[in-house]
């Protein structure tokens, strides 16, 4: 404006209705928001702005929460999730064969105290499609995520010789290293060096398919 203020920022470089963009000019425009929205939330911590999945910040609470969690509490309370990623068919109520298994998603959520300890931790979430295209969902999740961890798998399968005890921990401290890895792709930014793992991380994030992301200033 004439004294100085900024209203906003705009540009003519990409269109401004999102169906006239091309995937990769809609990509980036999303990378964008996630990104003004970050940092909104960076400059603005009490008003809620960021969704806290989507923050960094509060993902890397998560992983200290399991970091410190004891293996035999990961072991009891987190092995109904380690079956569902297996065989999710046998935690829901429809014939397996009615399933869309490509649309199978498995969720584990908990939350996390104050100073970054597991709290509650909530049985596994099934959401799925049957073959005729209804929405089913199975299980609990947290009704306010400003405490909470959500973990996300598509069906899986593990080796014969896999060994629960020993590895199923270090996999989903991994799945949360990855989701912050996908965080930071999200806004078009590449990730600390700690993060740039090859599991699981988001099932769907602005980038996806692009080699080529713009680079994004820490500043």
């Amino acid at each position: 404006m004439w004294d100085g203020s900024i209203r906003g920022h705009e540009t003519d470089d990409y269109p401004h209705d999102p169906a006239d963009r091309t995937q990769e000019e809609q990509a980036i425009m999303g990378q964008v928001e996630a990104r003004a929205k970050y940092v909104a939330q960076r400059e603005f911590p009490d008003e809620d702005i960021l969704d806290p999945l989507w923050d960094p910040d509060h993902l890397e609470r998560g992983v200290e929460a399991l970091v410190n969690y004891t293996l035999g509490e990961f072991r009891t309370n987190f092995r109904d999730y380690y079956e569902a990623l297996q065989r999710p068919e046998e935690f829901v109520p429809d014939d397996p064969a009615d399933i869309d298994e490509a649309t199978l998603r498995i969720y584990k959520s908990f939350t996390i105290t104050e100073d970054n300890r597991i709290d509650e931790v909530y049985d596994t979430m099934i959401n799925y499609d049957l073959e005729d295209g209804t929405f089913r969902s199975v299980g609990d999740a947290p009704d306010d995520w400003s405490h909470a961890i959500d973990l996300n798998h598509p069906k899986m399968e593990f080796d014969p010789n896999y060994d629960f005890d020993a590895q199923f921990h270090r996999l989903i401290v991994e799945h949360l290293h990855a989701q912050i890895r996908d965080v930071h792709y999200n806004m078009g930014m590449e990730p600390p060096d700690e993060y740039k793992v090859s599991g699981f991380g988001k099932f769907s994030y602005h980038g996806d398919g692009i080699d080529t992301r713009p680079h994004t200033p820490d500043a």
